[in-house]
């Protein structure tokens, strides 16, 4: 299998296919709480365990419990091949009954145990947040002894509450049978009777005291033998599943601790195999937060590829990253293969500057102002004719009529003489009109331009980065569960990405609603936790590690062999514990 089916592309709507080989260098899944990072991380998983032809080995580490669920009720179910089941390992410290042996001091060689050591103590000290080791050498100091002291006489961290506590009736006894270097150290400390001595043993109890109080962590740190064989798992291309919810049972600090102590055993396992030995090695680290209070996580990013492992990192927010003097916040780029889903407030500001520098683009357009133009591109002489007719009518008419009449009576020495009379009547009549037309032709050349339209860029400007930026904070905060981006160093840019849920049959109903409709698949699921805690060679009884402690404790106590009978001991002298 070269590829991992992912989900489909909202683009292009295409199928999206992850490569195996981008994995390598790491892949990382920020997003808050509910966006799709546990189902994307069981979409993947389902695939690369089912795979027969290229078979590895993978840790997976669940600090809430719900990724471990889900993944053991798939293997449960019939959808998953039984030689995937065969390879499972799952380890719960919370489940009380049994046991999963884990010496984080066994050693080879006298440098390795020095490492072991020092490590150890490092981890264990760092399980309380906020702790720097630097500012309390003498708390560091005695802790070490402690762990190399047990470590020198082939006991456990669980055995080294006989050296802390000056009123164990094995104290004076293990003092006595230490290499003389440690016993003059040891010597010197419970000596003095100092104020100083009170409190640097009881801050280093203080650490401590968990490791001794809880049967848990007390048994699983007791064992001789190191049954977390991890060179063993990665051999046999083992699927360990590492469960460290609560359960009320594990406390967080706890938990932290012993993952730190795991993870490191992991990588000081990868270093110790020459390279054709080496095996592919995924380490699943949900929540892997918690596990950057020491410098295992933040050295191995960068360096673990060349040692075959590929860390899949999942997380909420950046600043979980920084804890003390730790801080991954920049180191977790890195991490070159990314599955961003829905992020608000600054994680969204961080995740949308990365997004953006990886798509800049200087040239991107934001706004035009076009404008229409004519170019003069020749000329052409062209005839022009011309054409002009005129047409006028006119019509005048004039009508006259006139009469007068006149009365005349001559008077004659005051006679009335003859009287004439005189009419007279005038009538005329006159009408005139007149029409034209004219029409007239021209034709002459000239001269015509040329023109060619077109528009002309009056403005235009870019995206600036802080807008490109801005716009995929946006992108980030809108991003709904099950929404993600997807950027892969193999040059298949980034992509807006519907991861596909893959749950096939009753997988993909509610939790509620399977475990209501089918019992069969719950019970399948618990004879298969019964199963994985029945590999002896892995997992054993409390009684068992007790039985192992008094065994060990009585070697190391064991007087040496005389040939000839030994003098009866005095009467003030102590009586053997187990004699």
């Amino acid at each position: 299998m070269r590829e991992l089916y992912l989900g489909c592309d909202l683009k292009s709507g295409r199928r999206v296919y992850l490569p195996k080989r981008v994995l390598a260098r790491h892949l990382h899944l920020p997003g808050a709480t509910g966006t799709g990072k546990t189902t994307a991380l069981l979409t993947l998983l389902r695939q690369l365990l089912t795979d027969v032809r290229e078979p590895e080995c993978h840790f997976i580490v669940d600090f809430l419990g719900g990724l471990s669920f889900e993944l053991l009720l798939w293997m449960a179910s019939r959808y998953c091949p039984e030689s995937v089941r065969r390879r499972l390992v799952y380890i719960c410290p919370a489940r009380e009954g049994v046991v999963l042996g884990f010496n984080p001091l066994h050693y080879q060689t006298s440098a390795e145990a020095y490492y072991r050591c020092a490590r150890a103590t490092e981890l264990i000290l760092r399980g309380w947040e906020s702790q720097d080791i630097q500012a309390m050498p003498r708390l560091a100091r005695w802790t070490f002894n402690s762990f190399h002291a047990v470590q020198q006489l082939g006991l456990t961290i669980g055995d080294s509450a006989h050296l802390l506590f000056p009123g164990s009736d094995l104290h004076r006894r293990l003092l006595e049978c230490l290499p003389e270097r440690l016993r003059y150290e040891w010597r010197e400390l419970i000596g003095s009777h100092s104020a100083e001595v009170v409190r640097t043993l009881e801050s280093t109890r203080n650490r401590l005291k968990p490791f001794f109080d809880s049967d848990i962590l007390r048994l699983m740190f007791s064992s001789t033998e190191n049954r977390a064989d991890l060179g063993r798992m990665m051999r046999e291309r083992r699927i360990v599943v590492l469960n460290l919810s609560p359960q009320n049972r594990l406390a967080p600090q706890l938990a932290d601790t012993f993952a730190g102590l795991f993870f490191n055993e992991l990588l000081t396992t990868a270093r110790s195999l020459p390279l054709p030995d080496r095996v592919p090695t995924y380490c699943w680290l949900d929540e892997f937060q918690r596990m950057i209070s020491g410098p295992d996580l933040e050295f191995a990013i960068p360096e673990v590829r060349q040692l075959g492992i590929r860390l899949v990192l999942a997380h909420q927010s950046f600043s979980q990253l920084a804890r003390g003097e730790v801080d991954l916040t920049s180191l977790i780029w890195q991490a070159q293969t990314r599955l961003a889903f829905g992020n608000q407030g600054e994680d969204a500001d961080l995740l949308a500057r990365e997004l953006a520098s990886l798509t800049y683009d200087p040239m991107q357009i934001k706004d035009e102002i076009w404008s229409r133009r004519q170019l003069v591109t020749g000329h052409k002489i062209i005839e022009l004719a011309t054409s002009a007719n005129a047409q006028a009518f006119a019509d005048s008419w004039q009508s006259t009529f006139a009469q007068n009449w006149n009365r005349k009576t001559t008077y004659v020495d005051g006679r009335i003489g003859p009287t004439s009379m005189a009419e007279g009547q005038t009538q005329g009549t006159g009408s005139s009109g007149s029409a034209t037309r004219t029409t007239t032709h021209g034709v002459h050349q000239s001269v015509l331009p040329e023109y060619e339209q077109f528009l002309e860029l009056s403005s235009r400007t870019y995206v600036n980065f802080d807008e490109q930026r801005e716009r995929w904070a946006s992108e980030v905060r809108r991003l709904t569960t099950g929404y993600a981006l997807l950027w892969t160093p193999d040059g298949s840019g980034l992509r807006h990405v519907l991861v596909d849920q893959m749950r096939p049959g009753p997988m993909a109903f509610e939790l509620e609603v399977l475990l209501r409709r089918f019992p069969g698949l719950v019970e399948r699921y618990e004879e298969l936790i019964e199963e994985n805690f029945a590999q002896r060679d892995f997992f054993v009884s409390p009684a068992v590690i007790e039985q192992e402690t008094r065994e060990r404790l009585a070697r190391v106590l064991q007087p040496p062999q005389c040939l000839s009978p030994p003098a009866a001991p005095a009467s003030d002298s102590p009586t053997h514990p187990f004699s």
